[in-house]
């Protein structure tokens, strides 16, 4: 029987506010925790918060007691018990599983990471550590329940900053496992991600020409898109995708058709603009979601380039920006083939 303990009765005074209650997606910081243990434990005790489907557990003055408190209402029967920061949000699942199965071969599993920051000792004479030698480590901390009961009742002392430092002392051994980076404990306010999601569309017709271009690709055709600047209609959609996630105004406001230094411009250099006016809001690109509806001319095989080119305006990975075509079985205006249309999803990420 695998159980897991969330502590969850700290005050939260370095975030300044109750910081296990803050959203995070559609629930709290605390629901995201709890609810990522639910497919893997058959209990889980919460320590310092009531939550549905769990089992409470008061909260004590320390970390110690609180941790305590919780393995007194785990149910008998438990055999590996896995300690957790409610946090901690970002843990995933996987990992969470590889430590279950580490702490049943070795008898416990604490995720740990090299650390990559220079770190001095400010005792006395200020000098660098070795970082080479350091480890930094994580939760949840994954125990046979009956050797973290046993380090609890014959603790030496109850100052331990976490569960690894009372086994180690008591038992005289660890088993270190690779942690993630993403699981990051949330503790000051910019530990806090903020996300928000811009939808962008647009649509241009078609005039007389010898190509269209779309995310900075040129797609030899015998007509070609009717604009202001270079009617790079898939750039366009996505610049106002970016720009309703960062709450501000649109492309026609950003750059009017009324403005000749616009005309003809390259819609890459604008969706760059827009990328900077994002940062100056507080926010970067994550990911990018575009489908380009036409009848004609042919995308897929252009597809690949203009995911770089995109990925490489927008600053991420080309693995982050996701482009389709479809057609609208010859429906419609877009069908007759008059034009081309784009609807874009774009996530943002505060900074």
């Amino acid at each position: 029987m695998k159980c897991a303990v969330i502590v969850a009765g700290g005050n939260s005074t370095r975030f300044g506010n109750d910081k296990l209650n803050m959203p995070l997606f559609d629930k709290t910081v605390l629901q995201n925790t709890v609810d990522l243990f639910r497919s893997i434990v058959e209990q889980i005790v919460v320590v310092g918060v009531q939550i549905d489907g769990t089992t409470y557990a008061q909260a004590g003055a320390t970390r110690f007691l609180s941790v305590q408190n919780g393995l007194k209402m785990v149910n008998n029967g438990c055999e590996l018990v896995a300690i957790h920061d409610g946090a901690r949000p970002f843990v995933s699942k996987q990992l969470i599983e590889k430590l279950f199965d580490q702490a049943q071969a070795k008898g416990s599993a604490i995720p740990s990471l090299p650390v990559t920051d220079t770190v001095w000792s400010v005792e006395n004479a200020p000098c660098v550590v070795d970082r080479n030698h350091l480890k930094s480590v994580q939760t949840p901390q994954v125990f046979h329940f009956a050797k973290i009961l046993q380090a609890f009742n014959n603790a030496p002392h109850q100052n331990y900053t976490d569960e690894s430092t009372l086994f180690y002392d008591v038992f005289g051994q660890l088993n270190l496992v690779e942690g993630e980076r993403a699981n990051v404990k949330i503790t000051y306010p910019s530990d806090l991600p903020t996300y928000r999601i811009g939808n962008g569309f647009d649509v241009h017709a078609f005039c007389d020409g010898d190509g269209v271009i779309l995310g900075g690709v040129t797609i030899p055709y015998n007509k070609k898109l009717k604009g202001h600047s270079d009617a790079d209609v898939l750039a366009h959609a996505i610049c106002d995708g970016v720009l309703s996630a960062s709450n501000n105004r649109d492309i026609g406001v950003q750059f009017p058709d009324t403005d000749d230094k616009y005309l003809g411009a390259n819609s890459m250099n604008l969706l760059a603009e827009c990328v900077q006016i994002a940062k100056n809001s507080g926010f970067e690109v994550v990911n990018v979601s575009a489908v380009v509806i036409c009848q004609a001319p042919k995308l897929a095989p252009h597809i690949p380039q203009m995911a770089q080119n995109l990925a490489k305006v927008l600053n991420v990975d080309v693995s982050c920006v996701n482009l389709s075509a479809t057609t609208t079985e010859k429906l419609g205006a877009l069908g007759n083939g008059d034009g081309i249309a784009v609807q874009s999803t774009v996530l943002l990420k505060g900074i």
